[in-house]
């Protein structure tokens, strides 16, 4: 994929994955990678692969769902869904207790569900199928072949992240061998009569990295930088990409998981962006890196989440806790035991 020539216009750096892969100037563009996470934290990422008519193909699909009467998008409600998947209404998902002006499809990787050992790894109960809405057959091949992609570019970054830091590329790749990626398609429509103040509020990313495509066009996204929010545009052909909790923790805090929000989109008009989030097998331990000593000494520490709540290593016990939380209505209908314990 060619590289826009428009980069100037960038509020956040700008990272090229097939520098970082191939060269030329790899070494170079590896630590700048390494300086710009440790930074802020989030930066834009070019040269990706991901073709074009992919992202639209997947941008007109949602719209089309969206577009839906309610009681078809109902179809996948993911209060009917006890692996935390499918459609949320309108102000059904909470970020720091207040209501979030979205609504959206979860999907998570497509597989059976889990049966055994869920007592002592509560987590797994993330693990299971799709629910896929029956007046769209062509979303199920498309998000599929998303997250594989996605996956791709994923590790891909891990690996240049894992060299930056002193590591073997290959790092990280054991706690991959049966990930639990998740995505969403998400709608933020313009809310009437101050029914919200945010279109998802300050927060956090749990697992280890995100990649995420707004439409182009598309404003609200904002991260803080030296300590006031700055606005991200959607520049086209460009992912923008964070940390998630899960690296920082790996770093002792030398890379840093930034907060960042979405306002609520201006009257008469309505926002769409992909998130994909890469998470690795649910039962790994997320391994913390023994730094190069010029790097520990400007690590800051493990930090806590923005609930104030231990970052936990193991995947899916992180992933397990924000679910609970974001999701009230579902955890309570199906899971309020754990939610006792963990949320």
């Amino acid at each position: 994929m060619s590289t826009p020539d428009h980069h100037q216009a960038a509020s956040l750096p700008i990272i090229s994955l097939a520098r970082l892969m191939h060269g030329p100037g790899r070494d170079e563009e590896i630590a700048r990678l390494r300086q710009v996470t440790h930074e802020i934290g989030f930066f834009y990422l070019a040269d990706h692969g991901i073709p074009d008519e992919l992202s639209a193909e997947l941008f007109d699909v949602a719209k089309e769902f969206f577009a839906l009467p309610q009681e078809r998008k109902e179809e996948i409600a993911f209060t009917d869904n006890p692996h935390y998947r499918g459609y949320s209404r309108l102000g059904e998902e909470l970020t720091q207790g207040l209501t979030d002006w979205r609504e959206q499809i979860d999907y998570g990787a497509d597989r059976p569900a889990l049966t055994e050992g869920l007592t002592e790894h509560p987590w797994r109960i993330l693990e299971g199928p799709n629910p896929w809405p029956s007046a769209l057959p062509r979303m199920k091949p498309l998000i599929n072949d998303w997250q594989d992609r996605l996956s791709d570019v994923g590790l891909a970054l891990l690996r240049a992240w894992a060299e930056s830091l002193g590591q073997a590329p290959d790092y990280f790749d054991d706690i991959f061998d049966h990930p639990h990626p998740m995505m969403k398609l998400a709608h933020y429509p313009a809310p009437a009569n101050g029914e919200a103040g945010q279109g998802v509020g300050a927060h956090h990313d749990a697992g280890v990295l995100t990649l995420l495509l707004p439409e182009e066009g598309s404003t609200g996204l904002q991260v803080i930088h030296d300590g006031e929010w700055i606005d991200v545009d959607a520049i086209p052909g460009l992912f923008v990409v964070n940390i998630g909790e899960l690296l920082e923790a790996a770093t002792d805090g030398y890379l840093v998981s930034t907060p960042h929000r979405v306002l609520p989109s201006a009257p008469g008009t309505s926002r769409f962006s992909i998130p994909f989030f890469l998470t690795p097998n649910l039962d790994a331990r997320f391994p913390r890196i023994d730094l190069p000593a010029d790097l520990a000494a400007q690590a800051r520490g493990l930090g806590r989440d923005m609930n104030d709540q231990e970052i936990f290593d193991i995947s899916g016990l992180n992933t397990l806790k924000s679910r609970l939380r974001a999701h009230p209505e579902t955890t309570a209908r199906y899971h309020a035991e754990l939610a006792e314990v963990w949320a």
